[in-house]
């Protein structure tokens, strides 16, 4: 009798209303929750995944043949809850709630099932979200988002897309990577690294050689792209040989680096590190003229030497002829880093070479040996010059050579 009256009470009528206002009101509240826990357990393939997916589609009269893309938004760096945190706020608020048909969070990933096909549109969306994170919250982030793909294919493509996510290695952090643009590596790499050139030039100093060596083994590496890990093998590879050119007392300082290289986060990280080591080591073998001189310098230098005998060899005729560069800048930078001015180095080279030839011990007459260093047929200037860098004359120097390879000759008495 009371539940019969009560139903039929306006205050009975009232309660039921807002019984049912709450149920819908907790409901809708609940819904993102249920939603959320929905895609993690249908990509994880926890319990009957068909079932599940069936019985969300029929609750939420969701399609499931509707065309998506799904994006996967990981931070860079240090993955902490904090920043999947920014990340997931930062996300809803760009792309919209009516945007985002099912999302998710699984270990350090966001996972997020969109409505929104153009390419153009995600792509500037998800750098509006990576601006958004490094300015508020000093936070960066990879991204990754699929071709068009139907919602039930959402545990496939999020393999996908992970996968894809490793090939971030080959790019910058702040980069957005599109499922179709990367060639998934699963075969074996041509690749066909040259060891032995680069430790050789390691081990005999020649930066230059070093540096052209290391710049093709990366080319090469990022045009074949191989699966991360095998590229880190490579240059684990590389790193061995160079290191190997080093002084025993350094080696323990450089086998530290292997932790480096192993956990490096991207091909240009690994590049960077591993040159500065290579040109380091090699600076460290190198003869100490190419240590103290600039690649200019020393193409300078060599042509000095090749152009001794040349007369008209001359700092001007050198710059404007051969190098193609200032006159003025290349004889304040000889200076500089010769310590001698280019005209003085060269007439020290001159009267080096002199006395060799007149040491050598053979008939060559003063005017012969002066057009041999340079000097053409000027031989009394030569003599002069000579005189003055020795504090003898040539015919002196001459003379001084002959007792001492008569000398050099006489039968021992004793």
């Amino acid at each position: 009798m009371y539940k019969s009256n009560c139903v039929h009470s306006p205050d009975c009528d009232a309660s039921q209303n807002k019984f049912e206002e709450m149920v819908i009101s907790e409901a809708e509240r609940v819904k993102p929750i249920v939603k959320e826990q929905f895609l993690r357990e249908y990509i994880l393939g926890v319990g009957d995944t068909y079932e599940t997916f069936n019985l969300y589609c029929e609750t939420f009269g969701v399609d499931a043949m509707m065309d998506t893309r799904m994006i996967i938004l990981r931070p860079s760096g240090a993955s902490d809850f904090e920043n999947l945190f920014f990340i997931k706020n930062t996300a809803e608020r760009y792309i919209g709630d009516e945007n985002i048909l099912l999302s998710t969070t699984i270990n350090d990933l966001l996972f997020i099932i969109t409505t929104i096909l153009d390419k153009m549109e995600i792509t500037d969306l998800i750098d509006k979200i990576r601006k958004t994170l490094k300015q508020c919250y000093d936070c960066n982030m990879m991204a990754v988002y699929s071709k068009v793909s139907h919602i039930s294919e959402a545990p496939s493509s999020y393999e996908r897309l992970k996968i894809c996510m490793g090939y971030s290695f080959y790019s910058d952090s702040d980069r957005t990577l599109y499922e179709n643009d990367i060639k998934i590596n699963n075969g074996d790499t041509a690749l066909c690294p040259e060891y032995g050139a680069v430790e050789h030039a390691v081990r005999s100093g020649d930066c230059e050689k070093v540096k052209m060596l290391l710049a093709g083994f990366f080319e090469a590496l990022e045009k074949a792209m191989p699966a991360p890990a095998v590229a880190k093998t490579y240059c684990l590879e590389l790193y061995v040989c160079i290191i190997r050119c080093c002084s025993v007392e350094k080696i323990d300082r450089y086998m530290k680096g292997i932790t480096y290289v192993q956990e490096a986060k991207s091909i240009g990280e690994l590049r960077s590190f591993i040159e500065e080591r290579g040109l380091e080591i090699a600076g460290l073998n190198a003869p100490e003229s190419n240590k103290i001189y600039s690649s200019l310098i020393r193409d300078t230098i060599n042509i000095i030497d090749e152009n001794i005998e040349n007369e008209n060899l001359s700092l001007r005729w050198l710059a404007g002829t051969i190098l193609y560069t200032n006159v003025d800048y290349l004889g304040k930078l000889f200076k500089k880093e010769t310590g001698k001015n280019f005209s003085h180095y060269v007439m020290e080279k001159r009267m080096e070479m002199a006395k060799d030839l007149i040491l050598e011990g053979k008939k060559d007459r003063i005017y012969e040996v002066a057009e041999k260093v340079g000097y053409g047929s000027n031989s009394q200037y030569f003599s002069q010059v000579f005189k003055k860098y020795t504090g003898v004359s040539p015919l002196e120097y001459k003379e001084f050579a002959r007792l001492t390879y008569e000398k050099k000759d006489k039968p021992n008495n004793t």
